[in-house]
């Protein structure tokens, strides 16, 4: 499996899940799999924190896609973008 690396600073900009949101995630990884790769960017996950710490607590295998920026910044509007057109 895939280790990809969790940056504390990108992870915070995520709002973290309710307890009802993530037992639903982690129903829906068992039964189904990850349907939806993570995104990272050079190694380091910009998109599926939660489903990847899911993944790897369960041997669920998950596949991922490499976006690129030319910097830190870049990477982190991207995430919060991310997220607002999400949640």
């Amino acid at each position: 499996m895939t280790q990809l690396t969790v940056d504390p600073e990108f992870h915070a900009l995520i709002p973290p899940l309710s307890a009802d949101e993530r037992a639903a995630l982690k129903a829906s990884l068992l039964s189904e799999g990850c349907r939806d790769a993570l995104v990272v960017w050079n190694g380091v996950i910009l998109d599926g924190h939660n489903r990847y710490e899911i993944c790897l607590a369960h041997d669920i295998p998950f596949e991922t896609v490499a976006r690129d920026f030319e910097t830190r910044d870049a990477a982190k509007l991207w995430i919060i973008d991310n997220q607002l057109a999400r949640r």
